[in-house]
C-alpha cells in the first residue's frame, strides 16, 4: 500500500477513535505498539505478515487494508461465503468482522474475535501500517 494511502488508512482510524470520544465514549488513539503485540499473540497463530512464509492456516493479511475479501492470491482455504461476501476490508469493516466474524459473514472460517474495542482498534491500526 503506498505511504499515502496508508497515512489516509491511520487517520481514519484515528479521526474515528476521536468521533467516539466526541459522542462522549472513551476510546483512545490506536496504540500500534500495542497492535502489534496483541496481533503476535492472538493472530500469528494463523496469518503470517511477511512476505513469504509463516503459517497457512489463515492469509497473509500483508497489504490487508484495501484488498477485498477472499482475494488474498497465495491463499486458497477462503470459505465460499467470504469470497461471495462483497467486502474490501478497510479499518471499519475490518472492526465490525473483528467483533464477530462468523455473525457479520456466516459461513466464514475464521474464529477469532476481538471484543475489545481498544484492543481491535490497536489491531486494525497495527494492519493499516503494514505494505505488501
Amino acid at each position: 500500500m503506498p505511504r499515502f494511502i496508508r497515512f489516509l488508512v491511520l487517520a481514519t482510524v484515528v479521526s474515528a477513535a476521536s468521533a467516539c470520544a466526541a459522542d462522549g465514549m472513551t476510546v483512545a488513539r490506536p496504540d500500534i505498539e500495542h497492535g502489534k503485540a496483541t496481533f503476535n499473540t492472538m493472530c500469528s497463530v494463523c496469518h503470517a505478515t511477511q512476505k513469504t512464509g509463516g503459517p497457512v492456516e489463515g492469509p497473509n493479511l500483508l497489504g490487508v487494508v484495501g484488498r477485498p475479501a477472499g482475494s488474498q492470491p497465495d491463499f486458497g482455504k477462503y470459505s465460499e461465503a467470504l469470497k461471495a461476501s462483497g467486502l474490501t476490508w478497510s479499518p471499519q469493516t475490518l472492526d465490525q468482522f473483528l467483533v464477530n466474524p462468523m455473525a457479520m459473514v456466516p459461513g466464514t472460517l475464521m474464529p477469532m474475535l476481538i471484543p475489545d474495542d481498544k484492543t481491535r482498534a490497536d489491531v486494525i491500526a497495527y494492519l493499516a501500517t503494514l505494505e505488501e
